[in-house]
């Protein structure tokens, strides 16, 4: 009779995450240009996945050159048309520094009350992507936090916020300050009676943030308008459970890694459109 012998495979509590393609430029200026590059690609994926709504919404990425400007988008070009020409870098002031086209060098206000505050206060906060994606403005309309009932809303364990105090369209210093203040350190923030925003140290993970928690906000009204009508509850992970997948899901790393993904589909459908 012969024995065998099972070897089981080594357990482990984190993903291997390839290296960054931002790791190998060596350029500053050819850092730059890579950063235009991924956010005109952004908006090809927001728009490939029905993020925007008409001309609101705003993402932006901070300039790696001169870090108190960054760029973002001018105000009412289709995100699916979206190109590095269009891009405007503005100033702390709001003053259009740089880029863009010559009969579209303006943008949308909101971007930069918003936008402004939100890189001043958080210098890690390379990115920020804030738009008026149907689930999760919905969603906001409950002003409360996403319940973790499945492993992906797990990745905004105790990492988002909620902001209450709507006061209309974003135009005044006070009610970015209020946004500041309430997403503090989170990765996310709820708008109430608005939207979503979700920040990161590359435009990939703010990116990917955004997609997943309007993901997240459909998961949880599906489930919540199924279990209301059958008379059943949903289940919550546990606390324990809901930080061992937030620690081995939810860094930077596995943002912008799973941002690529999205990215990637979107340089394929466009065929590369986004760079010129």
């Amino acid at each position: 009779m012969t024995s065998t012998t099972t070897t089981l495979a080594p357990a482990f509590t984190a993903f291997t995450i390839p290296p960054s393609q931002y790791d190998s430029i060596t350029s500053a200026h050819q850092l730059r240009a890579y950063l235009k590059e991924r956010l005109a690609l952004a908006f090809r994926v927001f728009a490939q996945h029905g993020l925007e709504e008409g001309a609101s919404g705003h993402l932006t990425v901070r300039d790696n050159i001169d870090r108190d400007t960054f760029w973002v988008n001018p105000f009412g070009v289709p995100f699916e048309m979206m190109t590095v020409s269009d891009l405007l870098r503005i100033d702390h002031a709001g003053v259009v520094v740089e880029g863009g086209r010559p009969d579209a060098q303006y943008y949308n206000s909101a971007a930069y009350v918003i936008h402004a505050a939100v890189h001043h206060a958080r210098p890690d906060a390379n990115a920020v992507c804030h738009s008026h994606a149907p689930y999760s403005k919905a969603f906001s309309t409950f002003g409360r936090h996403l319940d973790m009932i499945t492993q992906d809303s797990c990745m905004f364990y105790n990492d988002h916020a909620v902001y209450s105090d709507f006061g209309g369209v974003v135009l005044r210093d006070e009610e970015s300050q209020g946004i500041v203040n309430a997403l503090s350190t989170h990765k996310a923030l709820f708008l109430v009676n608005h939207g979503i925003l979700t920040v990161g140290q590359t435009i990939e993970s703010a990116a990917f943030w955004f997609y997943s928690l309007e993901k997240q906000c459909q998961v949880q009204l599906l489930a919540d308008a199924a279990a209301h009508s059958k008379g059943w509850s949903t289940r919550t992970v546990t606390d324990d459970a809901a930080q061992f997948t937030y620690d081995n899901t939810a860094d930077e790393d596995s943002g912008r890694f799973e941002g690529e993904v999205l990215f990637k589909a979107a340089d394929y459908r466009c065929g590369g459109a986004h760079k010129s």
